[in-house]
């Protein structure tokens, strides 16, 4: 009658955690992995509460579907998890598919070719120690290349990433411990092992649920404080902190009296592209020209997309005549690296403007306006007739 009642509490548990990560998929579509891993939470549950059923259906309702809901929805979850941790390249799901259809051919061979219990809990506790192994092995690699990728989440925390690894190696350690002190009854009966089961059945599903919306919760605190720094679309310094770089910038600068150059890029044609391609290709042809200016300059200089089409680049120390060499590197990489789109290439047509301020003139926001003005000069100047003699 006790695990009875564990296997009502699994049930509703189950349920509950299965619509919460649910839910939570739906309100944050735009993160990835989310739907994978609540639909693997979810079969998982199922299948969990198929198991408790032995003796009283088909065994291959209770033995061999339940087992291959449990072990099968772990594939999906660790499909989303690679996704969540921008793990995609991993072959760890391919794996383990593989892993869990020879478990199905042992679950088979366990169960009707000759009968055994105890067989089966072995392939079922293997299988588990592999996924658990996988699960700790996405998520700590997943960190650390964060950590690399993204500046902003060496400081961010993790709290949801440590409690899904902590989860994931107690379960680890405790599924091998019930592997020999379970006995082969079936979920039913009053044994003490398959009670003990139930219960970290039970609380490794609530734990487990609340690890993943704790881990959705850090990744939209993550995404919020990069955005407040970087641009989304181009992953660049935003305007506002291009502000607060640039004043330090130029302090550092009027105290070692050194020159400061602004340049001041409008992407020429975006309109153009957009209207002709879409928003998508305009936000594909930012990103290119982005990663192509970052690659021409300086650690010390500062770039920054400061509107739709236009970006400004802080080149500390850089007189006149080194401005003049930025922007010819600058137009020879548009012309050598032009932006692909399927299968045509389109040239990314820039206006440009360069202004140079030294000691007292060192304003950042007389320079941001005056690199205005002479962009400004730059296009009305591409506008004026040639006038042919």
């Amino acid at each position: 009658m006790q695990n009875e009642t564990l296997i009502i509490a699994l049930t509703l548990v189950a349920v509950i955690c299965s619509l919460a990560l649910f839910i939570n998929w739906s309100g944050y579509k735009h993160i990835p992995g989310l739907l994978n891993i609540a639909i693997g939470f979810a079969i998982t549950s199922a299948g969990l509460l198929l198991l408790s059923t032995q003796q009283t259906l088909d065994p291959w309702i209770s033995i061999m579907l339940a087992n291959g809901l449990v072990l099968g929805g772990r594939v999906p979850f660790l499909l989303g998890l690679t996704r969540f941790w921008n793990q995609d390249a991993s072959k760890l799901p391919i794996i383990t598919t593989v892993m869990f259809v020879l478990a199905m051919a042992g679950f088979f061979y366990f169960t009707f070719t000759t009968p055994s219990t105890i067989g089966r809990i072995r392939i079922f506790t293997g299988l588990n120690l592999i996924f658990y192994a996988s699960y700790i092995y996405i998520i700590t690699q997943g960190m650390r290349v964060e950590s690399k990728m993204r500046p902003v989440a060496s400081i961010n925390s993790s709290n949801g990433s440590f409690l899904a690894l902590m989860l994931f190696g107690f379960n680890a350690v405790t599924e091998l411990i019930l592997m020999y002190v379970r006995s082969d009854a079936p979920l039913l009966s009053d044994d003490e092992g398959t009670s003990i089961l139930l219960l970290g059945a039970i609380f490794s599903m609530i734990v487990l649920a609340f690890a993943i919306i704790i881990m959705t919760m850090d990744e939209l605190a993550l995404e919020h404080k990069e955005n407040s720094i970087y641009d989304p679309i181009t992953s660049i310094l935003n305007h506002r902190t291009f502000l607060e770089v640039g004043n330090r910038v130029m302090g550092i600068a009027l105290r070692y009296s050194k020159p400061v150059t602004l340049l001041t890029i409008e992407i020429e044609n975006m309109e153009e592209v957009v209207t002709k391609f879409g928003y998508k290709t305009g936000n594909e042809m930012l990103r290119h020209f982005s990663l192509m200016a970052t690659d021409r300059r300086r650690n010390e200089d500062v770039l920054s997309r400061s509107s739709y089409k236009e970006f400004r680049m802080l080149l500390p120390g850089v007189d006149e005549e080194g401005s003049k060499v930025v922007i010819e590197k600058i137009y020879k990489a548009l012309q050598a690296e032009q932006f692909a789109h399927k299968s045509s290439l389109l040239e990314i047509k820039v206006n440009l403007s360069s202004v140079t301020r030294r000691e007292e003139d060192l304003d950042l926001q007389q320079m941001l306006q005056e690199g205005e003005i002479e962009l400004y000069r730059v296009k009305m100047a591409k506008q004026e007739p040639v006038n042919v003699t």
